[in-house]
């Protein structure tokens, strides 16, 4: 079955949200010739890099990816000029169907492609092919004449440090729904709203994955929350259950700016410390740490309860005098539906 792929140059943008992660596996660059005649391969003569389950033939032009996975593919092609052609094209082609444009319909100057190539029956060959139709003459004024290089992507890319302090939430939650089931909880939110009443379930679509919504039952009407939404969980009645487990956090961490804000956190504040925090427009509360997670800080005493989750966590202050020990945990929103 042949896939064919518009490729546009706005797909760079995967480059500055960070998704590609300096992993490059091959680089391969062109210094010689002047020309490429129709339908032929790009001959790169220089390797810059070549590791892993990746090899590169400098006579026919293929490159053979030998490992399944996730793969990003970009190159350009500096271009003096062509003749009897409207445009010049250049396609990534694979001996599995794959097909991925790049054109322009400047005939000086760079073009840029990049592809997304997902692997699921290695080995798999690759060459970059001029379809102009044309031969195509490269420049004459810079020594690289193409370049291409080759990206993998590892599964844990695509889940940053902020899904797994959901995933931690959503343990924490299968766990609460259970022990705390029918207690009075306050539901904080980044939003202006807080919304009360009877701690009810947990709802997930049948082809969701980990992360459930959070829904509370009262007598009149049910409430649905989006979990990712919530910065504190307040159960004013409910006594701490030290049978509540925690995930650890993947190794490696991921490395992101949101794995950053998580460990700001947690090497912030210790198990005993009395912090005050602010999270959302309206929301603050105070209390002894009694739980330090990943993702997840628990103030208590001995008749309530406050989950905190770290990402929406505003300001921190330590109180340096001592403890809030004997006091409830104070939580505050100007803001209650």
């Amino acid at each position: 079955m042949n896939r064919r792929h518009i490729i546009y140059k706005d797909q760079f943008k995967l480059y500055k949200k960070g998704v590609i992660m300096n992993n490059t596996i091959l680089q391969l660059q062109k210094n010689n010739d002047n020309s490429i005649l129709n339908n032929n391969n790009v001959i790169f003569d220089e390797t810059i890099s070549m590791i892993g389950n990746i090899s590169y033939n400098n006579i026919t032009g293929t490159i053979t990816i030998s490992e399944n996975g996730l793969y990003v593919i970009d190159w350009y092609v500096a271009m003096q000029s062509i003749f009897g052609s409207p445009s010049v094209i250049f396609k990534l082609i694979s001996d599995k169907g794959h097909e991925f444009d790049s054109n322009s319909p400047n005939k000086t100057g760079n073009m840029n492609g990049i592809a997304i190539l997902d692997v699921s029956d290695a080995p798999i060959n690759i060459s970059l092919v001029n379809t102009s139709n044309t031969t195509v003459f490269f420049s004459n004024t810079i020594p690289s004449k193409a370049n291409l290089r080759v990206f993998y992507l590892n599964s844990d890319i695509a889940d940053n440090s902020r899904c797994f302090a959901l995933e931690q939430f959503a343990h924490v939650l299968e766990q609460i729904v259970n022990i705390y089931q029918g207690d009075s909880v306050s539901i904080f939110s980044n939003r202006l709203a807080t919304v009360s009443g009877p701690i009810h379930s947990l709802y997930k679509a049948p082809d969701a994955e980990s992360i459930p919504m959070l829904v509370l039952q009262s007598e009149e009407e049910s409430f649905a929350f989006n979990i990712d939404k919530i910065t504190m969980l307040y159960f004013p009645n409910s006594i701490y259950d030290d049978s509540i487990t925690y995930l650890s956090p993947p190794s490696p961490f991921p490395q992101n700016c949101d794995t950053d804000q998580l460990k700001n956190i947690y090497n912030y504040v210790t198990v005993g410390d009395s912090i005050s925090v602010t999270a959302g427009p309206n929301t603050s509360a105070s209390g002894d740490v009694h739980i330090n997670e990943y993702g997840i800080i628990v103030v208590a005493d001995a008749t309530s309860t406050i989950f905190m989750m770290t990402p929406h966590i505003f300001s921190i202050t330590v109180n340096e005098e001592g403890s809030f020990s004997g006091q409830k945990p104070i939580l505050v929103s100007t803001a209650n539906v």
